[in-house]
């Protein structure tokens, strides 16, 4: 009989993504084992399979999670009586605390998807929840006025989600913390603030 994680069902579901979060960023997703990850938690690899039944489906459940990670900070920082670019500032905070201890599993994770085709419907799923959500706050944000009529939101979207993504990528390859929060700013204000003075976003 596998040895159980000694917690009730649904927190060792929790402690195995948390530390499964890190075997990845630390080995990669191609390198990373169920072995590696029964070590580092302290139970059995009989035990994991109690809760995934492959790597895949635990990788899986990891991406499942972070579009509701993603809601959640992104709503709690663009608040509606908050100014856009201060919230953005916060917004790369928060991000950087639930993510920036491990900034190299989405680097990693984006190599291994260029080549494992299942790994990128994975991704493409939880891309696609990202842009939903994002697309909503723009639109909310539409209704407020404070997001001007004339943009396309579908792009800004995605223009938005590429300059996270670089910025993480930036950030793995080394360039100061600090530094790479001046560069979202600007980019932030570049996307919101055309340089003709007509404020896409009023009140930044």
């Amino acid at each position: 009989m596998p040895r159980v994680v000694p917690e009730y069902k649904e927190e060792a579901r929790t402690r195995i993504l948390t530390v499964a979060n890190q075997v990845f960023g630390e080995k990669g997703y191609r390198q990373a084992t169920m072995d590696d990850l029964a070590k580092k938690l302290g139970v059995s690899k009989g035990a994991l399979y109690l809760y995934f039944a492959s790597k895949e489906e635990l990788f899986e459940e990891i991406c499942r999670a972070e579009p509701l990670a993603f809601k959640e900070i992104l709503y709690s920082t663009f608040g509606e009586n908050k100014k856009p670019l201060e919230s953005a500032g916060e917004f790369f905070d928060k991000m950087l605390r639930r993510y920036g201890s491990n900034s190299g599993l989405s680097f990693e994770i984006f190599s291994e998807a260029s080549h494992n085709a299942g790994l990128r419907r994975i991704l493409k799923k939880t891309q696609d929840e990202y842009a939903a959500t994002l697309m909503n706050y723009l639109e909310e944000g539409r209704k407020r006025e404070i997001i001007d009529k004339d943009l396309n939101l579908r792009s800004i979207t995605y223009a938005l989600i590429a300059l996270w993504n670089g910025i993480e990528t930036i950030i793995v390859t080394g360039l100061p913390v600090e530094d790479a929060r001046r560069a979202w700013l600007e980019g932030f204000k570049a996307i919101f603030l055309p340089k003709n003075g007509i404020h896409a976003s009023r009140n930044l």
